[in-house]
């Protein structure tokens, strides 16, 4: 990573903070997502997700379900709300 890239990402992490799980609200808010395992805590860049109305956390590129073996702690929004039909069209394909 270079300097310039490092302090980019500096920025948007300024602008953008991680928030806590328990403020998450469902509609379909595009997010990061942070996760928690043995070896610390690691963000999943290129990957985004959403939380449904169900209260169930969603991949969407490649579709799946966020499973608790893979425990957020912390999302970020993106400002960004994916249509319901899409929503649906990600949950159908998630769930096989």
């Amino acid at each position: 990573m270079t300097i310039k890239e490092r302090q980019e990402r500096e920025a948007h992490d300024r602008e953008n903070p991680w928030r806590p799980m328990s403020t998450a609200t469902p509609g379909g808010l595009i997010c990061d997502l942070l996760f928690d395992d043995m070896a610390g805590h690691f963000p999943t860049d290129g990957l985004q997700y959403f939380l449904d109305a169900d209260c169930t956390w969603y991949q969407i590129n490649p579709p799946a379900e966020v499973s608790f073996t893979r425990k957020p702690i912390n999302w970020r929004p993106s400002y960004v709300r994916i249509p319901p039909e899409r929503r649906a069209l990600i949950k159908g394909r998630a769930k096989g």
